[in-house]
């Protein structure tokens, strides 16, 4: 009879601690008081919305299954459990405690199972988290890029967008780490920033710049066009209401003392854009007396609302090109002074001059010039924008800080040379071969490089 009694009171533990929701009053939990997330996790034990195990701990760094994440989310959003039994899943028992928890969440699509599996038990990693608290508190998906380790081809991809803009998750160094299990202290504290705006991080910030020559963030789409007296400006446009907004004028830009009137903003001139400030490499108005072609290339940068425009001193220079931010850095190309081909920017650009150079890309911070690194050499084809055709023999001028034949893309570069297309990751190091093309151009979109051979062919290749 004793023993009876032991495998009884045995059970019910083991019923307890595989379901520790079932909190009817705040609890102290013993592990928890020097623990980075004890504001959230108390902040939830006292709605009654999460509890602890029976020896009095919370364990909050164990990792969370998508039933217990069900099961507080149901009591903190206060939805009413499912009461039809005629749900089926292969998985999970209509005697079992998370039975109504689940067939509730998988009917509002909050958590979707599988062919009839909900796989109970299965630990949830941060992006199923994201998509689940996104679907939960219907937060807008949001397609700006975030985190240096979720690429557009991420399956949760706008989810992870979604909470971070609405300040309910963020990462560490750049990194959201997506396949990471949740535990239980990181979902309380992503749970609580959803329930209660005064929980929220303090600010959003994106690891990732957005580049173009026309460029779109919030609502908002930043571009160069001319005004009435044909003269280059950037201006901001609300895609909703159509209202233009002047960030910069031709006659604000920052000018060298040469000043010999290049074309500072034009059609080819790119844009990026690092949360609330814009950058632009453009020419700066000196030249090299030997030839008198443009030669300094630098940076201008303003905050988003045109305010605080200024020149840096760094980046800049007569071989200055491919300028990117990523993870709170300043990323560029640069080649060896004596690389005559390619410094001269009347070069005849056609199948029968395909000439390469090498470039080393560095990495400074956001200053420009402070803690330079050299990150990657790498051979890419001499070819760049073209803006004009003004000299007399109608060779091209280059637009300037930019390679057709180099690419940033999310945290990739992807170049071309005499030996085909190459991609190059930012996060691993690891350079790939995608291709045995010889190219002329390429462009991208989330999915896709859209190459652009010699003889002018199309091909498609999976990023």
């Amino acid at each position: 009879m004793l023993k009876a009694k032991l495998t009884i009171v045995g059970i019910i533990l083991i019923i307890i601690a595989a379901n520790p929701f079932q909190a009817e009053a705040a609890t102290q939990f013993s592990d928890v008081n020097s623990h980075w997330a004890k504001k959230e996790i108390m902040y939830l034990s006292d709605l009654n919305i999460i509890g602890g195990y029976p020896d009095g701990t919370f364990n909050p760094n164990e990792p969370i299954t998508r039933s217990q994440a069900s099961a507080m989310l149901i009591k903190a959003l206060k939805i009413p459990l499912n009461e039809d039994t005629s749900i089926q899943f292969k998985d999970v028992a209509k005697d079992s405690p998370y039975y109504k928890i689940l067939a509730t969440v998988n009917e509002k699509g909050i958590l979707r199972g599988n062919n009839g599996f909900m796989r109970p038990g299965e630990e949830t990693s941060r992006a199923q988290m994201a998509a689940i608290l996104r679907r939960a508190f219907d937060m807008p998906l949001d397609k700006q890029p975030t985190f240096i380790d979720v690429t557009p081809a991420h399956w949760a991809y706008q989810d992870i967008n979604g909470i971070a803009k609405q300040r309910v998750a963020g990462g560490s160094n750049g990194k959201f780490m997506p396949k990471d299990a949740v535990t239980r202290a990181q979902f309380s504290a992503f749970l609580v920033r959803a329930m209660d705006d005064k929980m929220k991080l303090s600010n959003y910030r994106s690891y990732v710049s957005i580049k173009g020559k026309a460029i779109e963030q919030d609502g908002l789409l930043y571009s160069i066009a001319k005004d009435k007296d044909g003269y280059n400006q950037i201006i901001k446009e609300n895609m909703e209401t159509a209202k233009q907004e002047v960030l910069l004028k031709d006659e604000d830009i920052p000018r060298s003392p040469w000043d010999y009137s290049p074309l500072y903003l034009h059609n080819n001139t790119q844009l990026i854009l690092y949360n609330n400030e814009i950058f632009i490499p453009y020419h700066s108005g000196d030249f090299a007396e030997a030839d008198e072609v443009p030669y300094a290339y630098a940076v201008m940068k303003m905050n988003t609302n045109g305010q605080e425009l200024k020149k840096m001193k760094e980046p800049s220079g007569s071989n200055f090109r491919n300028m990117f931010v990523w993870n709170d850095r300043i990323f560029y190309t640069d080649v060896d002074a004596e690389n005559w081909n390619y410094l001269n920017r009347r070069i005849v650009q056609d199948n029968e001059k395909f000439v390469d150079s090498k470039l080393e890309l560095y990495s400074t911070k956001m200053d420009g010039s402070s803690d330079k690194k050299k990150e990657y050499s790498f051979d890419a084809r001499i070819t760049f924008d073209v803006y004009s055709y003004s000299y007399g023999d109608g060779t091209p001028i280059e637009a300037g800080g930019e390679n057709k034949s180099v690419l940033y893309d999310h945290s990739s570069i992807y170049y071309f040379n005499n030996k085909g297309i190459f991609k190059y990751s930012l996060l691993d190091k690891t350079t790939n071969k995608l291709s045995n093309v010889l190219a002329k151009d390429m462009n991208i979109s989330d999915t896709q490089l859209v190459v652009t051979d010699l003889n002018g062919k199309k091909h498609i290749l999976k990023k």
